[in-house]
């Protein structure tokens, strides 16, 4: 559908990396926003991001890849988190709306801008900050119903995936794989349970972390069970890289402990044509419903046999069910509806 007018919309980026979940999610909206006839973005972004399109950087660097990182006070990196999502007041004729991805600090832009604001929530909110930024004006956007919750958001747009750049495999993988940072949430070490259990190999890839408590979760439930055959740590990668080892993975092994709010590797499994097995914990209920894709449980010993009987998923069917609904030009056509629909109730 053509319309008379573009939306110039200023899409502004988390300023931590390149590769965490917030991080990939704007990148992925942001290139297919680029495609639509209806749209003007420009993404605002630390200066390292590999990404071809309109932008303005907003750091130097993303915080992450920052030499000092470790040795910064917290008051230094609020700073920067703060300038690297407030500099976009700085263009703000240039747009008819802004789009935050990180919600650090959103109060401040949405008093101040003066014009239409959206905030992605990539994160769980208490009601008392969801509030407080509600009463700036901004629109937010949950990322799943169960984010939601009693939130009174002003929609749902579930993350989205480039499945037209991800090569699907539709033979048995070669190997288990685990992705996500390396914290108890995660549940990396139940992975490694269930992979050692079904008697095959897992691959694992995820950030440490900086914290102590990241540090001895690392030491303590995973590094002693590394070893060059069976439990395998490949530390970060690409999403390109990432691709490459989903689509050539048995299954993803995905036993969160704790509610999450749209978690991108099972769509990127998914679009490779990988099953998910994982635990009954939401958003999986919600975004997981066919059981030729995925098995969901809580109990250890039924991940274990499906685990042993990945052959009972159809990795066909897996493809098909991201592209029907975790494609990144949905999410973008989501966006774009609710963008125009902002900016005519504002008008």
């Amino acid at each position: 559908m053509k319309h008379s007018k573009k939306i110039k919309v200023a899409l502004v980026a988390p300023p931590f990396g390149e590769t965490g979940g917030p991080e990939v999610v704007t990148k992925n909206l942001a290139l297919s926003l680029m495609e639509r006839d209806d749209v003007d973005v420009t993404l605002f972004a630390p200066a390292d991001w590999e990404i071809k399109m309109n932008r303005i950087s907003t750091l130097d660097k993303s915080l992450w890849n920052v030499a000092d990182f470790n040795e910064q006070t917290r008051r230094e990196r609020r700073n920067l988190i703060i300038y690297s999502q407030i500099k976009v007041l700085n263009y703000i004729s240039q747009f008819d709306i802004i789009h935050l991805n990180s919600q650090t600090h959103v109060y401040l832009l949405g008093r101040m801008a003066n014009m239409p604001v959206v905030l992605s929530m990539h994160n769980r909110i208490n009601e008392r900050e969801f509030n407080q930024i509600k009463s700036a004006g901004i629109k937010i956007v949950s990322l799943s119903e169960s984010q939601a919750g009693k939130l009174k958001t002003d929609a749902v747009i579930w993350n989205g995936v480039p499945t037209k750049k991800i090569t699907p495999n539709f033979n048995k993988g070669k190997y288990l794989i685990s992705i996500g940072r390396l914290a108890d949430q995660k549940g990396i070490d139940l992975s490694i349970k269930i992979a050692k259990k079904a008697k095959k190999k897992l691959l694992i890839f995820g950030r440490v972390g900086n914290s102590q408590e990241r540090k001895d979760f690392f030491n303590k439930k995973i590094k002693p069970f590394l070893n060059s055959k069976g439990i395998i740590y490949k530390k970060e990668v690409s999403n390109e890289k990432i691709y490459d080892y989903l689509k050539n993975a048995e299954a993803l092994l995905f036993p969160i402990r704790r509610p999450e709010v749209c978690p991108m590797a099972i769509m990127e499994a998914l679009a490779s044509g990988t099953p998910v097995i994982g635990t009954n914990i939401d958003p999986l209920p919600e975004l997981l419903h066919s059981k030729k894709v995925a098995f969901l449980s809580d109990d250890l010993t039924q991940l274990i046999k499906a685990t042993e009987k990945t052959e009972q998923f159809d990795r066909n069917e897996c493809r098909k069910y991201a592209e029907k609904y975790f494609d990144s030009h949905i999410m973008a056509e989501k966006y774009a509806n609710l963008y125009r629909k902002i900016i005519k109730n504002k008008n």
